[in-house]
């Protein structure tokens, strides 16, 4: 997936969709996005077209994408490019991958606290509920939250 470059437009890669989710407006599906070691969308146009074969956790084949440069705040992936799904992209079945892959990637702790992660990606919080206690309600601008 490194070595994947807007330079060639023709591409065939075996993938592992780790993470997967659905962004909405009103009732509709806006995209599906992807991401771990690359993001990839698909946008609201090819939507019907490949909602039904994109599970989390599937290994698949994508086959002719485009790619672009990834850019902006708030990114999955450290990857210099993003997959685009087409109408032209087809997705075949193929064998999982023979290791297990988690999609999360570490940071310390103290670079959250700090502040030296760059804002630019997003990272991954797992946390440990440590204390359950009673709701406190209280008064903001007049109503009760």
């Amino acid at each position: 997936v490194m070595d994947l470059s807007p330079a060639k437009t023709t591409w065939k890669i075996k993938v592992k969709i780790i993470r997967l989710w659905r962004q909405y407006s009103t009732c509709d599906i806006d995209s599906i996005e992807m991401g771990d070691t690359i993001h990839a969308t698909v946008n609201e146009d090819v939507v019907p077209i490949f909602e039904s074969f994109l599970e989390e956790g599937d290994s698949k084949i994508f086959i002719n994408f485009s790619l672009s440069l990834a850019c902006g705040s708030y990114r999955l992936t450290k990857h210099p490019y993003k997959i685009w799904f087409q109408a032209t992209t087809r997705i075949r079945l193929c064998d999982d991958f023979p290791y297990r892959l988690t999609g999360f990637t570490h940071v310390n702790f103290r670079e959250i606290l700090d502040g030296t992660l760059s804002p630019e990606y997003l990272i991954d919080i797992v946390s440990q509920i440590v204390e359950v206690t009673h709701v406190e309600i209280v008064s903001l601008n007049g109503k009760d939250t």
